[in-house]
């Protein structure tokens, strides 16, 4: 996966890079996650706190490809390529699901960027072997939980205000393939299907 990136322009006309993230973006992913609003913390990580534990970022970075696969939406026009985005998908032990994790900054909305994020991250996902999906949700998120019923999420266990979605991983890339995004999504597909199998990390 090193190397592999797509330049591409957003509907807005904003030149956007698309690329797997890792620990060398350590300060992007804290920088987006104090750039979130409190409201749209709260709705990511269950809290509207402007920083989270340092374990957590330390989790968020380590990625491989195989075990965490991570890819994050750099917004070229501005100062340091900061994230405008950021999708995760950590599988869980050595089984074939793994937990899904998506957020957008709050100026970024409704721009597809979420559409083209999780085509990358579910094309990585199913190289990698994964079959299934998981994302926890609050039941107030309607943006999310509508895209999450859209590319085949089936509602599950509710925790109070939480709700989880399972979803078939090539069902996900099923309907992101029919869904219209436009030449940012024909651009990352283009790359996408030039990428080679990614071979098990141990």
């Amino acid at each position: 996966m090193d190397g592999l990136g797509i330049s591409t322009h957003l509907g807005t006309g904003e030149a956007v890079y698309l690329r797997p993230i890792g620990r060398q973006d350590r300060a992007r992913e804290v920088e987006i996650i104090s750039r979130l609003s409190a409201h749209s913390r709260y709705l990511r990580f269950f809290t509207g706190a402007a920083t989270v534990p340092d374990r957590v970022i330390d989790q968020l970075v380590n990625t491989d490809g195989y075990h965490h696969i991570a890819w994050g939406a750099l917004e070229l026009n501005a100062p340091g390529a900061p994230l405008m985005g950021v999708v995760h998908a950590i599988r869980r032990n050595e089984t074939c699901e793994a937990d899904l994790a998506l957020a957008v900054l709050d100026a970024h909305h409704a721009k597809g960027l979420a559409r083209l994020l999780m085509a990358a991250v579910v094309h990585q996902a199913l190289a990698a072997g994964i079959t299934r999906l998981s994302a926890e949700t609050l039941h107030e998120n309607g943006p999310a939980r509508r895209l999450f019923k859209a590319i085949g999420g089936k509602a599950g266990s509710s925790g109070g205000l939480v709700i989880t979605y399972g979803f078939d991983t090539a069902t996900v890339a099923e309907r992101l393939a029919a869904m219209d995004g436009g030449k940012p999504m024909d651009d990352l597909r283009g790359a996408l299907e030039r990428m080679q199998p990614l071979p098990k990390v141990a």
